[in-house]
């Protein structure tokens, strides 16, 4: 979770940004910022061209600089008014006061940083600002899971460096990068140590190892199993008994914790045997079972089961009366529903959703379609009428990577007033704002949650969900089921969509002036409800999903 000097910082560096900070508390940031490497990158990101023309100029921050060029419509009407030569002239002029406070802002941010560093008269720290390109220290992949429960609700990361894996239930599938493939069935508790060694505390596993992996090492309390190319299972007891079965091939077993490979103190186990080993290293021959450890079949046979649920319980959600929209993407390049169309399944007037771009790819589980954002043109538009005092927003997402810029769940095409911006903060948090008169106003309607790399790991698959609640005036988030973040609006009224983009903005090319804001990742599921979830039901949603 974010420590209290942390939102320390951030409030401070807000308060620097919108204008309003004292000179105390300038002091303070200049404290909090020294010898902090992280922190300095974040004052300087947040003083680059985009934050510099929020600051000088009301309403025409990167994030609203649109209506510099395209000014409200009261009509009301999702369309782009015609600007006279007049308008022209006055937007040219204030950009061109922008661009002198620009070069003011600069300035002034850069004689701080001089300063802040001359009181700390270390040439170190300077060079510090620079991020070292950290090292890569993955060694294998999280190629699959089903009905996974890991120990502590803490899910790995798709991509594994060495360390301690504990699954509680369920299936898992990793594949190392030498070649082994292991297949873990909880309850289990696995060392992965490097990729020549796994050790395994506890439970059980199968492994696959392929001819370039020779050599792979499996230990428990009891035994060193050394692989000669083959496909074996083990399992480590409480009482310090291991198993071993032999599927195909030819292991060596060897005393736990002895180095060496002396064929006089090892035994060599082959196709079709199977052997108990106590902690003395004496062993027994034992019932050859071949169905008690977890395999590809039983991984692709649970995967299949969890996906036909799933389906069943898509039929039967898609009828709920609250439902504005629902895509799962099943229907989506089927016959006769148009190549670029994905069809609603709420039951209510659907409103279906164009898609531009976006690949289809795998889901959630490999029968289960998505779709993906990963190039600046990738986007699904949608035009969703009416005003709602309360709005659930949720999908299934499978985010690959944090790039700091803000990444698109659903952004409104404009940003006029009481229109939501939901997205992946450049911060690295779930945010939905809500557009408001001025940029200070906006300002104070943006919501937050805690950091989603401390919630959920990247790559995997991810449930989020936001709810706008105008009577209480508060935006919750959930990150996989659960609360991530709660905020209290200082004004609330219903919120109105009209035509916006999943994924992506369109507005970066009306005006050539905002980042491409495509997510990076891929979506699955996508759901707009009419009213404010509560926390039981979003985790069953989640449930229902995972």
């Amino acid at each position: 979770m974010t420590s209290d000097t942390e939102r320390e910082f951030t409030n401070l560096l807000q308060l620097a940004i919108d204008g309003e900070i004292d000179p105390g508390q300038g002091q303070r940031l200049q404290e909090l910022m020294r010898g902090n490497p992280e922190r300095m990158n974040a004052w300087i990101d947040h003083f680059r061209l985009d934050s510099l023309l929020s600051n000088e100029i009301d309403r025409s921050s990167v994030v609203d600089l649109v209506d510099l060029v395209c000014p409200q419509n009261s009509s009301g009407n999702d369309v782009l008014p015609v600007l006279t030569q007049t308008e022209y002239r006055k937007r040219d002029r204030s950009r061109s006061n922008a661009w002198w406070a620009i070069t003011a802002i600069l300035a002034v941010s850069v004689l701080f940083l001089a300063f802040l560093f001359a009181t700390d008269r270390s040439l170190s720290q300077f060079a510090s600002v620079a991020t070292p390109k950290q090292l890569d220290t993955t060694i294998a992949i999280l190629a699959q899971t089903s009905e996974d429960v890991w120990h502590g609700n803490i899910e790995p990361p798709l991509l594994l460096s060495p360390g301690r894996l504990q699954l509680e239930s369920g299936l898992a599938e990793i594949r190392v990068y030498n070649g082994v493939t292991l297949y873990l069935e909880g309850p289990v508790d696995l060392d992965l140590n490097s990729l020549e060694h796994a050790h395994l505390r506890h439970g059980k596993l199968r492994a696959r190892v392929a001819e370039q992996a020779e050599g792979f090492t499996v230990t428990t309390d009891a035994v060193r199993l050394v692989d000669r190319g083959t496909e074996f299972a083990i399992s480590a007891s409480d009482d310090g008994r291991s198993q071993v079965h032999v599927f195909d091939g030819l292991v060596d077993l060897y005393p736990s914790g002895k180095k060496s490979r002396d064929a006089t103190i090892g035994r060599p186990v082959g196709e079709g045997e199977s052997v108990e080993v106590d902690p003395s290293f004496e062993t027994r021959e034992t019932e050859f079972a071949l169905d008690r450890f977890p395999s590809a079949q039983s991984m692709d046979q649970s995967v299949a089961n969890r996906f036909e649920r799933w389906q069943a319980w898509s039929t039967e959600f898609a009828k709920r009366p609250d439902l504005l929209v629902y895509y799962n993407f099943e229907e989506f390049g089927e016959k006769g529903n148009g190549r670029n169309t994905v069809i609603d399944l709420a039951s209510e007037k659907p409103i279906n959703a164009t898609v531009v771009g976006c690949e289809t790819l795998t889901g959630r589980w490999p029968q289960k379609k998505a779709l993906g954002f990963y190039n600046p043109a990738d986007r699904l538009r949608v035009r969703i009428p009416g005003r709602w005092p309360n709005l659930t927003m949720a999908c299934w997402v499978r985010l690959d990577e944090l790039r700091g810029v803000n990444q698109a769940l659903l952004l409104t095409d404009s940003f006029d007033t009481w229109q939501p911006h939901w997205q992946i903060a450049k911060e690295g948090v779930l945010k939905l704002g809500i557009g408001q008169e001025t940029v200070k106003e906006s300002r104070r309607m943006r919501s937050p949650s805690e950091p989603l790399k401390e919630l959920a790991p990247l790559g995997r698959w991810m449930h989020l969900a936001t709810v706008y609640n105008s009577k209480q005036k508060t935006v919750e988030h959930y990150v996989n089921g659960i609360q991530a973040g709660s905020n209290v609006l200082p004004v609330a009224e219903p919120l109105h969509i009209g035509t916006a983009e999943i994924g992506n903005w369109l507005q970066p090319r009306q005006t050539g002036d905002e980042p491409i804001r495509n997510l990076d990742g891929r979506i699955d599921e996508f759901m707009l409800f009419r009213s404010a979830l509560d926390a039981e039901t979003i985790n069953e949603i989640y449930m229902a999903g995972r």
